[in-house]
């Protein structure tokens, strides 16, 4: 297990404070010492949220965050531990701790109403639909941080191909009819449809007009 402490990066108005003792545990504050606090606080809070999911909590129940040190994040974003290869173990420990989060999460949304999800408490805040989409894309981005295109097969791009081709696959008749209000916009199956192969093209003939440029330009 990685050594307890608290590292922090940020400046002006935002700072991160992760734990990556417990992998998942982060959070943020205006000021450093806010999220130190917030660290210390979130800590507690994941363990009790990871422990009502079923997940063992062996490993963190005797630590103390209060006495945590806290330290600059390095500059590469890698703290000790980051770069010991991965056992078969972790891996598995890793789902378990994914799965349970997921769970955590669509149990804390699943049964508000649309109206609610799309309602922004205040100009500065997000919605709740806001936070979800951005976990979805977040979550795309963050993955393809593992690739070394085009040695891997390009898996995380073929992923997300997957991801929108079940979507589709699995599309109840309602899902096809009639109109809904996301974010102030109207949206239709086939309107999502239409973006998805537009948006794919696009970047296809953007791609195509990178890789001339680059053929045109000397080599640094």
């Amino acid at each position: 297990m990685t050594e307890p402490a608290i590292y922090v990066q940020g400046r002006g108005e935002y700072y991160l404070a992760d734990v990556p003792a417990l992998p998942g545990c982060v959070a943020s504050g205006k000021t450093r010492d806010a999220a130190i606090a917030n660290a210390r606080r979130a800590f507690r809070a994941y363990r009790e949220l990871l422990d009502a999911q079923g997940v063992s909590v062996e490993h963190w129940k005797d630590l103390d965050p209060d006495a945590f040190p806290v330290r600059d994040m390095p500059e590469t974003g890698l703290v000790p531990g980051d770069e010991t290869p991965l056992e078969e173990h972790e891996i598995r420990d890793f789902l378990h701790l994914y799965e349970a989060q997921r769970a955590a999460l669509i149990a804390l949304v699943e049964r508000m109403p649309q109206e609610e999800m799309e309602r922004r408490p205040d100009p500065a805040t997000w919605s709740v639909r806001q936070a979800l989409e951005h976990i979805m894309t977040g979550t795309v981005l963050i993955l393809s941080k593992l690739e070394r295109w085009p040695d891997d097969g390009f898996a995380s791009l073929q992923a997300t191909h997957r991801i929108a081709f079940q979507r589709f696959t699995v599309m109840e008749p309602a899902d096809t009819r009639g109109t809904k209000i996301v974010l102030g916009r109207a949206q239709t199956a086939r309107r999502v449809m239409r973006r998805l192969l537009e948006h794919e093209h696009e970047h296809y003939r953007h791609i195509q007009e990178i890789i001339a440029a680059l053929e045109g330009s000397p080599r640094a």
